[in-house]
């Protein structure tokens, strides 16, 4: 088990709670902040409801625990310097903004100079934030799948002087939480796993942007060519527009084609508030969402 480490996770959305959940049920001493009090509350009623016991009965964890064993090992801090200060590893998986992320480990630098660095970016390589970070070699990206008790992987990158030392400890880390380790050879924009995804996403949004197919059509079909358990909008609801979009715009900054530009329809949905699982509607509408029925995959009666 991993008790001697203690590990920092800075950000309690979507990843944040699942990776300080999946930190302390593979015995890791864990502390899960956020600038948003109100934030940490939510993420505790999520864990607590059902990351966890998820997580703890999926049998993905090498060693096996209890729901109330793992959350004996997470607590919250009410500041960025109570929750990484004594951290071996900190996390963050904040906003997917550059900008944002810069400004965050100018902090985590400065306030946890000894700490593994790692960004959970889906999107953003590491590279840029060893501007703020004072000794890169111990910076890197960690990037993680939610859920993760079903996408029970991470992507590990270099920021372009990791040490070797670094990703042997995340290796250990990651092997330890259960997950399968890829460490990305080089630099690559959207690592592995993205860049495919995202070829598959940024088509179906147009399938539908441009009117060709609804975003249950394009799940159904997906799901029935290629045996999948989910499909593009059921993941994007999942993950959250807002965060898919942020995906989107970073990707278009550095875009080589005219065409690749942030689509409408995703755009347009960001801009109503509807942005997928978290906010009851996204391509679908929440609770029991059409694309869970039992009979979504069946021929429709006439």
């Amino acid at each position: 088990m991993g008790a001697s480490k203690r590990i920092a996770v800075v950000g309690s959305g979507t990843m944040g709670m699942q990776i300080s959940a999946l930190a302390a049920a593979a015995g890791y001493h864990t502390t899960l902040y956020d600038l948003i009090p109100a934030a940490i509350d939510r993420a505790l009623d999520r864990i607590d409801g059902d990351i966890l016991p998820a997580i703890v009965n999926s049998g993905m964890l090498p060693e096996p625990t209890s729901v109330m064993e793992a959350r004996s090992r997470l607590i919250t801090a009410n500041t960025l310097e109570g929750a990484v200060t004594d951290a071996d590893i900190v996390v963050e998986a904040i906003k997917e903004d550059l900008e944002v992320k810069l400004g965050m480990f100018e902090q985590l630098n400065r306030l946890a100079p000894n700490a593994i660095l790692s960004t959970n970016s889906s999107s953003l390589p590491s590279r840029p934030l060893t501007e703020v970070v004072d000794r890169p070699e111990r910076l890197l990206n960690t990037h993680f799948f939610a859920p993760v008790w079903e996408r029970s992987m991470v992507e590990l990158m270099t920021c372009g002087q990791t040490s070797e030392e670094a990703f042997a400890t995340w290796t250990e880390v990651g092997e330890a939480m259960g997950l399968v380790v890829a460490r990305v050879q080089g630099e690559s924009k959207g690592f592995i796993i993205n860049r495919v995804w995202r070829a598959i996403k940024r088509e179906s949004l147009r399938v539908v942007d441009e009117g060709h197919g609804t975003p249950e059509d394009v799940d159904r079909l997906f799901r029935l060519f290629f045996g999948a358990k989910t499909a593009p909008f059921q993941t994007m609801d999942l993950v959250g527009l807002d965060v898919v979009a942020d995906i989107e715009k970073t990707y278009h900054a550095v875009a080589t084609d005219p065409a690749d530009v942030p689509i409408e329809t995703l755009t347009d949905m960001v801009e109503a508030g509807t942005l997928g699982q978290k906010t009851g509607r996204g391509f679908y509408t929440y609770p029991n969402p059409a694309c869970e029925d039992p009979d979504f995959l069946k021929p429709k009666k006439r």
